[in-house]
């Protein structure tokens, strides 16, 4: 009966146990299916993130590619505008250099214009030197009129006269002839005396006559050097004062005035050198009358007649005399102020040559900058093409940005759920090893137990008697075998990587592969757990039974014993394989929170980055504002330089038309003075008073034209300050001509 008890327990517990496994197998299936489920959920989703991660990956290294292509263009650019900033700034000092010298052209100009004054006053002078010289020789040409008239007087006279000395010699020669006659008749006293008395008296005017002759004679001479003197001065005077008074622009006509002035001079002197000699003739004619007809007082009367004129000859030599120096000494005046004048005018054609040379220069390099300024626009708008471009690719990566920012911390919260994960199951692997310790040290109870139950079972079965049946199948608990450990799960590390996509693929297998396992461990320690409670109740339940009956029964079977000692090894076989796995998973744990760590740094160095490129973003941002703030400004000056330079242009031209206009007009009066021109000249005043009041009141329009392009032109020198230049302002170098009128530059 006890037997049977025991074998109805024995068969029960077997029951139990086959309806266990069965459990514990269908419920392993299941969790099989539901894990292999999940890691394919886990795998598609981790190679959607590996998919993701790799193009993120691809992206960055695009991004990292352009945006180091968009560093260099940026470089490149900058380059170029500092470029074009230095060479803004030569441009600027070279307009700085053409102001300077069209300032000092202009005040050069300002000289010439006060030197030409000078020169038109002095001309004025010479003018008027030369009506009173005309009206000198105007009364010369009277007194010649009248001295011809009086000559023709004294040629009739002399005719007369020579009739009368003809009869007088005629009486004469009756009076010698009479005279010998006496001579040779009578040499009385009073004859020998009248004899010698008329050959006193003619030796007395022989003499008179020889010296009136060398007298006159040397005041031809005196009178004709006097006169030639004159006529080369006149002639010097008048060839300078015309070669002053007429413009430069009308040298054939000077010459053509000059020479007939010259002409009329020569006329001029040959008539009076011709009265000259017909008034010396008939003074030596009227002298040899009177020396002839008069008696001897007749004779005294007309020798002090003639030391009189002689006097008066003399003092107007002497005042003639002094005359000339005073001409001479204003030929040699004005010929040095003409010469002075002349070199003045050949240097400012010089410069006004140079003047005009800058300025088609000036107008080269005006057409360069504004070509340069165009390309530069160009540039500038290829520029701003291009930063837009920047800027709406950066606004893509601020975007691509930002899902990444979102994705990284969905992948920390991932990472921080792992980490909670498997703190969590740490904390549950420690409480089941601190479980198992327990269930190992009730199984070892139990195996004592057991053992001594053994030993009680050979007890009894060696004192009973009773025969117990054949075996044929077995309680069936031996052949009931637990599942089989799972094999120990071995992540392989290579020691390096080829790529960070190829370690960030590993460490999200290797975690996927963890939590797969993890999960695995987990449902294997609750169906361990299942089971050793459901063991633990299974044992619990026979042993009370087996103590209830052992005051009735004899022993326990050996079969029942060795099942329990089999599920017993096999238990801790399991027990030591699951410590096995919980050694390796924790190494793995460790090793994948390493790489973790290395993947937190990197997405760190990653953060940097982006910040790094988001400074850089602003950087050029900015100078990009600054450079358009610049090239506006540039723009802005460029169109206020034109406007002044087309301004300067017509107050040029319209300088240039109205000195032309008054030259004109001061050439027509030059040349209507000269074509009415006649003995009778007008005098200077009369030329000022005749100019017309638009030539006079040319030159108030052309100082206030002048006073306009000074003004201009210091407001093209003082251009506004450009904040954007730097510590570089523009360097000023002056002009500075030596004694060969060349201009050197000397850089202050």
């Amino acid at each position: 009966m006890v037997f049977f008890c025991v074998y109805s327990s024995v068969s029960l517990l077997s029951g139990r146990m086959q309806y266990v496994c069965a459990f514990f197998d269908q419920e392993r299936k299941e969790f099989e299916l539901k894990c292999v489920r999940e890691q394919g959920a886990m795998r598609e989703q981790l190679q959607v993130h590996i998919q993701t991660i790799g193009i993120l990956v691809s992206e960055k290294s695009e991004l990292q590619t352009a945006l180091s292509y968009t560093q260099q263009a940026a470089r490149q650019k900058t380059g170029e505008a500092e470029e074009l900033s230095n060479r803004l700034q030569a441009t600027k000092q070279r307009v700085s250099e053409l102001e300077r010298t069209l300032s000092s052209v202009s005040t050069q100009q300002k000289q010439f214009d006060k030197h030409n004054k000078e020169l038109e006053r002095e001309r004025d002078n010479l003018r008027l030197e030369v009506y009173r010289l005309n009206s000198v020789s105007e009364e010369r040409r009277q007194q010649s009129s009248e001295l011809s008239e009086q000559l023709k007087l004294k040629v009739s006279e002399n005719s007369a006269m020579r009739l009368d000395l003809n009869e007088l010699r005629k009486r004469l020669e009756m009076a010698d002839v009479m005279l010998q006659q006496v001579d040779t008749h009578t040499h009385s006293p009073h004859t020998l005396s009248l004899s010698f008395v008329l050959q006193l008296f003619n030796s007395l005017l022989m003499e008179s006559v020889a010296q009136l002759q060398t007298e006159r004679d040397r005041y031809a001479e005196q009178i004709q050097e006097e006169g030639q003197v004159w006529k080369d001065k006149t002639e010097q005077l008048l060839s300078q004062v015309l070669y002053a008074t007429t413009p430069l622009a009308e040298p054939i006509e000077l010459l053509r005035d000059n020479e007939q002035l010259s002409r009329m001079c020569s006329e001029q002197e040959s008539r009076l050198s011709e009265l000259e000699r017909h008034a010396e003739r008939g003074a030596e004619d009227a002298e040899d009358r009177r020396r002839m007809l008069e008696d001897v007082q007749s004779d005294k009367a007309t020798i002090s007649r003639a030391l009189a004129q002689n006097r008066t000859l003399k003092d107007q030599l002497a005042e003639l005399q002094n005359g000339f120096v005073k001409l001479t000494n204003e030929n040699m005046e004005l010929t040095t102020a003409l010469q002075s004048e002349h070199h003045v005018k050949k240097e400012l054609g010089c410069k006004m040559g140079q003047l005009q040379e800058d300025l088609h220069n000036f107008k080269e390099q005006l057409e360069l900058k504004s070509l340069e300024y165009q390309a530069l626009l160009e540039q500038r708008d290829q520029i701003v093409a291009h930063l837009q471009q920047y800027s709406a690719g950066y606004t893509a990566l601020a975007s691509e940005r930002e899902q990444l920012h979102r994705q990284y911390l969905q992948q920390s919260q991932l990472m921080d759920r792992l980490q909670h994960d498997e703190t969590h199951g740490r904390v549950q692997l420690e409480m089941s090893h601190k479980q198992l310790e327990q269930y190992q040290e009730r199984l070892e109870r139990l195996s004592r137990d057991n053992e001594q139950l053994k030993a009680e079972v050979t007890e009894l079965l060696n004192s009973s008697a009773l025969a117990t049946p054949p075996r044929d199948q077995g309680d069936g608990v031996e052949s009931q075998s637990l599942p089989e450990s799972p094999q120990k799960s071995s992540i392989a590390i290579p020691e390096d990587f080829e790529s960070r996509e190829e370690m960030e693929e590993f460490v999200r297998d290797a975690v996927a592969r963890v939590e797969a396992e993890r999960d695995e461990v987990r449902s294997r320690l609750e169906e361990e757990r299942r089971l050793h409670l459901a063991s633990r109740h299974q044992a619990a339940a026979p042993s009370m039974e087996f103590q209830h009956h052992i005051s009735g029964s004899e022993g326990v079977p050996v079969e029942v014993h060795e099942a329990l000692c089999v599920a017993m090894e096999k238990l801790q076989h399991r027990f030591t394989s699951l410590m096995q796995e919980k050694a390796d998973l924790k190494e793995r744990v460790e090793e994948l929170e390493h790489r973790c760590i290395q993947l937190s740094g990197e997405t760190d160095t990653i953060g940097e980055y982006i910040a790094l490129y988001q400074n850089q973003r602003a950087v050029m941002k900015q100078k990009h504002t600054e450079k358009e703030q610049y090239i506006s400004m540039l723009a802005q000056d460029k169109e206020e330089m034109k406007a002044k330079l087309a301004e300067l242009q017509d107050l040029v031209m319209r300088l240039v038309g109205e000195r032309n206009e008054w030259y004109s007009r001061y050439a027509g009066m030059v040349a209507s003075t000269d074509t009415t021109a006649n003995p009778d000249l007008l005098a200077p005043s009369d030329l000022v008073q005749r100019l017309p009041p638009d030539s006079q009141a040319l030159r108030p329009q052309e100082d206030g034209t002048a006073r306009q392009i000074m003004q201009l032109l210091q407001e093209i020198q003082g251009p506004r300050t450009v904040p954007f230049l730097g510590d570089n302002p523009c360097i000023p170098f002056f002009y500075r001509p030596d004694q060969q009128d060349e201009v050197k530059i000397l850089v202050v």
